[in-house]
């Protein structure tokens, strides 16, 4: 009887160390797991690039340009591919930003201040330099803009009618090498030529780097990495081209006057004197102030507003 009990006694502890042996073994595979999926979360979010040369406007505050500080400057990827291709159909941002955001950096945003950084010469062969933070094979992509008007707003159209050619070759594309991949640190140079037919007070410099690491499917029906959709980053840089007068590194004052574009012909624009652009009237009324920089123009508020008071003090003078 005493030694039934004694294995009866042997028995619940045998079975309570088994269960602890595997509540442990639960324990510790929900801790590894929930590690792993913060270890992917985080390498998820991990930033990849950033355009430092010309330094562009989410990163030139790195460079001791006046601009607001920005530490996810090489996070602009379109808000991921599930915000990209998920919810706004493959669009994105010319700077990066998420479509359906207010893309700060975009003209009107907050990193998008009117710093000219870089001045060139009409056709200049040039060196952009990108900081990879992560190498996820692909390819880069540069593109122009001339507006004479950093605060105008830029469209992918425009870029698309400018793509910057790799020095030496009659390719647009670069290919990013494949010999460190991962998260490692690292500068790669690429030499661009600038067009001989452009010329502009204000050109935005788009970089685009469409990654390659990504398993998809190409229209064609093929399944690869690097086929379909892929992850893109960008970044964009306030440059001037064949214009040795425009002053680096100090935001571009603004003045209002009003004008309308050719593409925009029902909307009014707050625009910048020394940038002309516009409907004949527009251009008439900043042509006749161009001598004056630093004058601020009349709006269209302040001609109803004095018109208002005039009109008030005339009735009033009449009255008495």
């Amino acid at each position: 009887m005493e030694r039934r009990k004694t294995s009866y006694v042997s028995d619940i502890q045998n079975e309570t160390m088994t269960e602890s042996r595997h509540s442990g073994l639960n324990l510790t595979s929900a801790l590894t797991s929930s590690v792993l999926v913060v270890l992917l979360l985080v390498v998820g979010v991990k930033g990849h690039g950033r355009l430092l040369e010309p330094p562009s406007r989410g990163s030139m505050w790195r460079l001791g340009y006046p601009a607001p500080v920005n530490y996810n400057d090489n996070q602009l990827f379109c808000g991921g591919v599930g915000v990209q291709y998920g919810v706004n159909g493959g669009k994105c941002g010319v700077c990066g930003d998420p479509w359906n955001s207010k893309r700060e950096h975009e003209a009107g945003g907050k990193y998008a201040n009117g710093v000219i950084v870089r001045k060139y010469a009409v056709g200049q062969v040039i060196n952009a330099t990108v900081e990879l933070t992560a190498n996820h094979k692909g390819f880069f992509e540069f593109h122009l803009c001339p507006t004479d008007n950093p605060f105008k707003k830029v469209s992918h159209m425009c870029l698309q009618k400018f793509p910057l050619f790799i020095s030496n070759t009659d390719s647009t594309r670069f290919d990013v090498p494949t010999s460190e991949l991962g998260y490692k640190h690292k500068r790669i140079t690429v030499p661009l030529r600038l067009p001989v037919d452009v010329k502009c007070r204000a050109c935005l410099l788009q970089w685009q780097y469409t990654a390659g690491n990504s398993w998809g499917v190409s229209p064609d029906g093929r399944q690869c990495v690097g086929c379909g959709d892929q992850e893109q980053f960008y970044g964009c840089a306030d440059i001037a081209i064949g214009h040795d007068d425009v002053v680096l590194g100090k935001p571009t004052p603004k003045h209002p006057w009003y004008f309308q574009t050719e593409e925009e012909k029902e909307q009014w624009h707050y625009g910048v004197v020394r940038f002309i652009g516009g409907s004949s009237a527009g251009v008439k009324l900043a042509d006749s102030f161009r001598m004056v920089s630093a004058l601020r123009l009349w709006t269209l508020w302040d001609l109803v507003l004095f018109n208002w008071i005039a009109s008030y003090l005339a009735t009033s003078a009449i009255s008495l």
